[in-house]
C-alpha cells in the first residue's frame, strides 16, 4: 500500500484554518506559532503538488483542492482519535469522550441519576453535557459538535429512537385552592398562562391543540427554560403549562389537563453511520429510559 506522507498534525492545522478563517487564528486555536502552521501547510502543498490556501484581505481560505483534502482529513482524524479507545476496548475497557446534548427539563430531572450510575460503571468515559433547545441540539449533531442528544424533534439525516412521552400539566402555586385551577383547554384559555416560547416543541403542541378546539391561546409569557417558567408561576404571574415530572417537593402543584390529548415525545438522536464504542455504550444506557 502506498501511504502518502501526510502529517495528521498538518491536516489538523488545515482544518483549523478552514474553521477560523486565518492562519493566525488557527495558530492560537492549536497552541502553535503562526510560522509553524505555515510550514505545515507548505509541507502538505509540496507533498501534494497543489496550492491548498488562498490568502485574502480578511485572512485565508481553502482552495478547492484544500476543501477536498479537508473533507477527507475530518474522517481520517476522527478515526485516528478513536484508535486508543479501540485498543483499550480489547482489554475490556471502554473509554473516550461522549458529547451529549439534552433539552433542559431532561437534563435537570432525568439525566443526573442516569449519568451517576453510568459514570460509576464506566469511569474511563468522559460525558460532556450541553443543555439547549431541541432545534439547536439537532444543528450541533448535524455539524458534528455533539455525538448524541435527548430531544423532542426529528431530522431525516439523524437517527431517531422514541424513548418515552411526557403529558403536559397545569402548574400552580401551593397556596391556590385546587378548585380554582382549570383542568380544561377552555378554562385555561381564560387565564393568564406562562409556558414555552413560539417555535419550541411544547408551544407548537399547545398552539395546535387550542386551535383545533377553536380557542384563543395567548400566553402572557413564552419562555425557553422550564425553571424560569416555574419561577414565574411561583411568583403568581400566571398558571404554567409544563411537562409532567418537572416539579420536585412542594415548590408547585400540578394538575392534568383532561381534554389535552397531546404529549411531548423524548427521542434519542444520533448521526448516521459509525459511532465510537463509548457513544454506543452511553446510548445503550439511555435506551433504558424507554417506556
Amino acid at each position: 500500500m502506498n501511504i502518502p506522507d501526510l502529517s495528521p498534525h498538518a491536516l489538523a492545522s488545515l482544518l483549523a484554518i478552514a474553521e477560523h478563517g486565518s492562519v493566525s487564528a488557527a495558530a492560537r486555536a492549536r497552541g502553535l506559532t503562526q510560522p509553524s502552521i505555515s510550514r505545515q501547510i507548505q509541507d502538505l502543498e509540496k507533498t501534494l503538488g497543489v496550492p491548498l490556501l488562498e490568502r485574502t484581505s480578511q485572512g485565508a481560505r481553502l482552495t478547492p483542492a484544500g476543501e477536498s483534502l479537508a473533507e477527507g482529513a475530518r474522517e481520517l482524524l476522527t478515526g485516528l482519535a478513536r484508535l486508543p479507545e479501540r485498543v483499550r476496548s480489547r482489554r475490556g475497557e471502554v473509554s473516550g469522550v461522549v458529547r451529549l446534548g439534552t433539552v433542559d427539563s431532561v437534563g435537570i430531572y432525568v439525566l443526573p441519576p442516569v449519568l451517576a450510575r453510568f459514570l460509576q460503571a464506566h469511569p474511563r468515559i468522559d460525558v460532556q453535557v450541553t443543555c439547549l433547545s431541541s432545534p439547536q441540539l439537532m444543528t450541533l449533531l448535524l455539524d458534528g459538535e455533539l455525538d448524541v442528544a435527548l430531544g423532542t424533534t426529528e431530522h431525516p439525516r439523524l437517527q431517531s429512537e422514541r424513548l418515552y412521552q411526557n403529558p403536559l400539566v397545569v402548574a400552580y402555586p401551593p397556596s391556590m385552592p385546587e378548585d380554582q385551577v382549570p383542568d380544561t383547554l377552555a378554562g385555561l384559555a381564560a387565564r393568564r398562562l406562562v409556558t414555552f416560547g413560539a417555535g419550541l416543541t411544547i408551544r407548537t403542541l399547545l398552539d395546535q391543540a387550542f386551535a383545533k378546539a377553536g380557542l384563543e391561546f395567548n400566553p402572557v409569557m413564552g419562555l425557553a427554560n422550564v425553571e424560569v417558567i416555574k419561577a414565574m408561576v411561583r411568583s403568581g404571574l400566571g398558571l404554567g403549562i409544563i411537562p409532567d415530572g418537572c416539579v420536585m417537593g412542594g415548590e408547585l402543584r400540578t394538575r392534568p389537563i383532561r381534554d389535552l390529548k397531546v404529549a411531548r415525545t423524548i427521542r434519542l438522536l444520533s448521526r448516521m453511520g459509525d459511532t465510537s464504542l463509548a457513544t454506543r455504550t452511553l446510548c445503550d444506557e439511555l435506551r433504558k429510559l424507554r417506556h
